[in-house]
């Protein structure tokens, strides 16, 4: 088409135009061909060109086809027929009549258009509305076209009156207007269009206002044309945004063109002069939506992202984040937002991310220890002598920071998600692209280089926990909305490779190797699994290194305080320059530590998330349970215990590190936060449920210690607050239904069951587990449901008597390792008291004979601790029942360890356990003494005796007569327990004689009827037939109690297996008939 007859009319008069633009241009210049094919220009007019500096500026419709604005009668029609209220309904009679409009509405047009973009075409008007800068070369146009009115503007050349004022060349002179309102056009095309929307804007709401008298259709139609000036104002300012050299504009070496120029306004507060006004942003998302709405938004809020990466908790951060919440606000940026590449990198590091993602640099916003160390330093510096209020205000101010910090992003978050669903798929697909990157965090050792920062993972943990909030209701309303096929159905999450809560190796890989259909899963189950995932990277991981972090700690204080005690004593030395040095490197390594310790405490110390962990693992407990449960009504109905035999398989296949995180948190909570009242602020049911669930059914977990831990949260919070304070779980212990059920049962089974946890440490790891179990059976003991359950499991003779078993060796241990321990340290204080004799020493052998000194006193106190709880259990026990102490494979071992422990507290070596500071390892002779004689008279029976009669190693008469006399001496025991000690003393002696003389009669026993690891006459010889040695029933049956392998050569052995030794039996009942 080469012909202008096919052209509209319009089109043909802006092609002039534009042609005598392109003429004024380039005046100075040899005139060449300016008009090109009038159906080129039209089609593809953003690509046409002229020789010549510069091309020929098109309209905003030919540069890009121009949507129409929407008629926007909803508002008006809002105003104008909204009903009235009855009052005015009744007086509607009365109101005045229309009024004729001052204007016509051309007339008005032109001085609208006037005002809002501050041009004329009238050169007498050029102050008329303020400072308007007058349109020559358009006003000529329309003469050329013989418009009747070349100098009144007007709706229908808006487009060509905004390209005319846009495309005049600031840095031309401008001969024909005056200096100041050449000034006009310094004003960059953004900022100039944005005051012109604005002005635009205000006229609108005034029109709205105060038109109440004109006709309807008259305000409808000015309505109507502002609409469209404030469409095409927005439609140019976002062109000159992403295009600014499309017009000539002054130039600002101090000012980034295009996308840049909206950071400060964005970061300023909305509806501000400095700010971008909210109606505006609207219609400029509206408008360029799918059509170009990330290159102007992208850029800048880039821009904003990357101006916070050098900014620390401490900085100005607000405005930056404010900025994403003002247009996160509206829908069609936030899903805008998510398409942009740097919204979630690909390709990047799980340490850049954090730097290189939109959101990453507003969300490792902390005071973790690894996010600024110097301003971590610096804030908390000098914190030894500064108070406790000083210091917890600092902490306050920061998780006041932090927190409303967190709000803010999640309401950007919240914001984006419901903007749209492919959004909030890619908002959950970057949860999950930094959960795989993160998976090294899990590890015992790891390069924080090659991971986020604690920062980072615990504040999307915290908006997660946030999402949450709605389905954490006490009720667990919503727990059936859960999707318990999540790991295996969705692709987010890749658990294939963790350690599984009881499922082997090969049984894991065998379940997630085969394909399972994937499926799309409802929000409150991706956000179920993905908080989880996030808690476990992040704050449960900073949890576990804080932990680690207090050990080293602790003893670089210890070091540190010997130092300094070190440099004082050799002040006048030669070594003392080198002390000093030592004592000084160390307090300065001590005090960078103790500020990385205050931001630790700020950060994983925050009572608020703990309280919405807490909230968040009470749905995690039920859910776990509800697995479990036969019938998988739990917490609705409560679980019925024992629980199936059969574990369910989606249970099974969990990751280990679910339940872990539970018990560490807790125990968390247990050890350091006791003052942070957060266990006071929510109900704990479902905390005991899930300790009894599976310490009552302990096939259901695999790992040893995780059960240990369970009986770790119990004796945390079951340990007194203070004085006359029960710890928070103690009623609770004595009031629940399944604690009164199987609490006891389940600890003394758990007792049992960690002789043999599989570890290399597993001997002296029982210990420290068995002290929890004991701790926590002192504390329920009082009351009568539990004392009942224990005389119900004493007749489950087997079971019980393993753990009669497992007590007694304990103690024997215990006592022995405490006593022998003590007597070393009095030892070695005696040497140190010797000041001649320790000053005689080199320092060398000082330094090595206190560190050792040090090591006892460590091993003491433990040893001691232990001991005293399990003496202690030993003796409530035999109170409530004797019965399973009595049994021939117990009694006479149970005799001669207390025979023994007697013989250590008053025989004639009593003295070596006179130590310094007793109580510095819990040590008290006096209520070990008293506690020891009540187990005596707790077991006063024939048989316990007999089995004391027989002791012929530790038993003398003389001993028990010395504890007397110190019993009764310091009022230890009434007299009523004296005198029924000298009974049974009596009793004992009584059998001694009757055995010397039966030993008598008895002579000399050949060694083969001797039992081969007593020495004693066996009575009921049995041949093992993994070793084929003969010992006496009762003997190995004791042996089997703790150790199910023959003792002879470490082989599997139990009681079933061994055979009668018939022949050695009929031979002894032979010698003893003889004799």
């Amino acid at each position: 088409m080469n012909s202008d007859s096919s052209l509209s009319e319009s089109d043909q008069i802006r092609l002039k135009r534009l042609a005598k633009l392109q003429q004024q241009q380039q005046q100075r210049q040899q005139e060449q061909e300016s008009n090109a094919d009038s159906s080129k220009r039209k089609s593809s007019p953003a690509t046409s060109s002229v020789q010549g500096k510069k091309p020929i500026l098109q309209t905003l419709d030919e540069f890009v086809p121009l949507k129409k604005p929407v008629q926007k009668k909803t508002s008006v029609q809002t105003v104008t027929t909204a009903p009235n209220p009855p009052s005015q309904t009744q007086n509607t009679q009365h109101q005045k009549s229309v009024t004729k409009p001052a204007k016509s509405f051309e007339e008005w047009q032109d001085d609208v258009l006037s005002r809002i973009l501050q041009v004329t075409l009238n050169p007498e008007n050029m102050y008329k509305q303020g400072k308007c800068i007058f349109l020559s070369g358009l006003v000529e146009e329309l003469i050329e076209e013989n418009d009747p009115h070349p100098t009144r503007m007007n709706c229908q050349y808006l487009d060509r009156i905004i390209v005319a004022r846009l495309s005049l060349d600031p840095n031309e002179t401008h001969e024909d207007l005056p200096d100041d309102i050449k000034q006009e056009l310094h004003i960059l095309h953004f900022d100039y269009l944005l005051n012109c929307w604005k002005q635009a804007h205000e006229i609108r709401r005034n029109t709205l206002l105060r038109s109440k008298n004109l006709d309807k259709a008259v305000v409808q139609e000015r309505i109507n044309a502002l609409d469209s000036i404030k469409a095409l104002l927005v439609s140019y300012s976002g062109l000159v945004l992403q295009i600014p050299d499309m017009f000539p504009q002054i130039v600002v070496n101090s000012i980034n063109l295009g996308p840049g120029q909206l950071v400060p306004r964005l970061k300023a507060l909305p509806d501000t002069p400095q700010g971008l006004p909210a109606d505006y942003l609207i219609e400029l998302a509206n408008r360029f939506k799918d059509d170009g709405l990330d290159m102007i938004l992208g850029p800048a809020l880039c821009a904003i992202a990357t101006q916070l990466c050098n900014v620390n908790i401490l900085g100005e951060f607000q405005a930056s984040i404010q900025a994403f919440t003002v247009v996160t606000e509206i829908k069609a940026i936030a899903t805008m937002i998510t398409t942009l590449p740097e919204f979630n990198p690909e390709n990047v590091s799980a340490k850049l991310i954090e730097s290189v993602s939109l959101f990453g640099p507003m969300l490792k916003l902390s005071a973790y220890p690894d996010s600024d160390p110097k301003m971590i330093e610096s804030y908390f510096q000098n914190s030894e002598n500064r108070n406790a209020a000083d210091l917890n205000f600092c902490k306050h101010g920061l998780r006041g920071t932090l927190q409303n910090t967190q709000k803010t992003i999640f309401h950007i978050f919240n914001s984006i998600i419901r903007s749209s669903s492919d959004s909030k798929n890619d908002l959950l697909n970057y949860f999950a692209h930094i959960i795989r990157l993160n998976e090294k965090r899990a590890q015992i050792q790891v390069d924080i280089q090659t991971v986020s920062s604690d920062g980072f993972m615990h504040n999307i943990a915290s908006i997660l926990l946030m999402f949450c909030d709605p389905f954490l209701d006490i009720r667990a309303s919503r727990i059936d909305k859960i999707d318990s096929s999540y790991f295996s159905t969705s692709k987010r999450l890749n658990v294939s490779e963790d350690t599984k809560i009881i499922a082997t190796k090969e049984q894991s890989d065998a379940y997630y190797g085969q394909t399972h259909e994937l499926k799309s899963h409802n929000f409150i189950t991706e956000c179920f699994f993905m908080t989880l995932s996030f808690l476990h990277y992040g704050p449960i991981r900073a949890i576990v290194n804080f932990n680690e972090f207090m050990r080293e700690y602790n003893e670089l204080k210890k070091q540190s305080d010997r130092a300094q005690q070190e440099a004082l004593n050799n002040a006048n030395t030669p070594q003392n320059a080198m002390g000093e040095f030592m004592a000084k490197r160390l307090k300065a390594k001590l005090d960078q530590m103790t500020t990385y310790k205050l931001a630790y405490e700020t950060m994983i110390m925050d009572p608020t998330f703990l309280s919405e962990a807490i909230r968040f693992y009470d749905l995690v407990m039920a859910w776990m349970i509800r697995l479990v449960d036969a019938k998988h009504q739990h917490p609705w109905e409560p679980v019925k215990l024992p629980l199936p035999q059969e574990i369910p398989q989606v249970f099974a296949m969990l990751p280990e590190w679910i339940m872990e995180d539970i018990v560490e948190l807790y125990s968390f909570v247990g050890k350091f936060c006791y003052d942070t009242h957060v266990m006071k602020q929510s109900p704990h049911d479902e905390l005991v449920t899930f300790i009894i669930t599976f310490l009552r059914n302990t096939s259901y977990v695999k790992n040893p210690y995780l059960k240990a831990k369970l009986v770790e949260i119990l004796f945390f919070f079951t340990y007194p607050i203070g004085p006359g304070m029960p710890g928070e779980l103690e009623s609770l212990l004595n009031s629940h239904p399944l604690a009164l059920e199987h609490l006891v049962p389940s600890l003394m089974r758990f007792y049992v069951e960690v002789e043999q946890t599989g570890a290399s440490s597993q001997f002296y790891d029982k210990f420290n587990i068995r002290y929890n179990i004991s701790h926590v059976m002192k504390t329920i003991w009082n009351h009568p449901a539990h004392r009942n359950k224990l005389r119900e499991e004493s007749r489950n003779t087997e079971v019980f008597t393993r753990f009669v078993n497992m007590l007694m060796s304990d103690v024997t241990y215990l006592m022995d390792e405490s006593l022998s321990k003590l007597s070393e340290i009095h030892q070695t204080q005696l040497k140190m008291n010797d000041r001649a004799a320790w000053e005689s020493q080199t320092p060398q052998e000082r330094m090595e004979r206190e560190g050792n000194l040090r090591s006892l006193e460590r091993q003491a106190q433990s040893y001691v601790a232990l001991g005293n709880e399990t003496v202690h259990m030993l003796n409530y026990m035999t109170a409530e029942v004797i019965q399973p102490f009595l049994v021939e494979e117990i009694v006479d071992r149970l005799a001669a360890m207390l025979d023994y422990n007697l013989v250590q507290l008053v025989g004639p070596k009593c003295t070596d356990l006179r130590v310094a500071n007793p109580e510095k390892y819990h040590f008290q002779p006096r209520k070990l003494l008293s506690e020891i004689i009540d187990i005596y008279l707790n077991l006063n029976s024939d048989t316990f005796v007999s089995a004391v009669a027989h002791d012929g190693r530790s038993y003398k008469k003389e001993y028990f007569s010395k504890a007397a006399s110190i019993l009764q001496k310091h009022g230890l025991k009434s007299a009523d327990d004296i005198h029924a000690l000298e009974k049974f003393i009596n009793k004992v002696e009584l059998a001694v004689q009757s055995g010397v003389e039966e030993e008598e009669e008895l002579g000399e026993v050949p060694d083969e009827y001797l039992d081969p690891i007593f020495f004693t006459l066996m009575e009921d010889p049995v041949l093992l037939p993994t070793s084929g040695v003969i010992v006496d029933r009762s003997t190995i049956r004791a042996h089997l109690l703790g150790d199910t392998r023959d003792p002879f050569n470490r082989k599997a052995l139990s009681m079933d297996m061994v055979e009668s030794g018939k022949l050695v039996c009929m031979s002894i009942y032979s010698v003893i008939n003889d004799i």
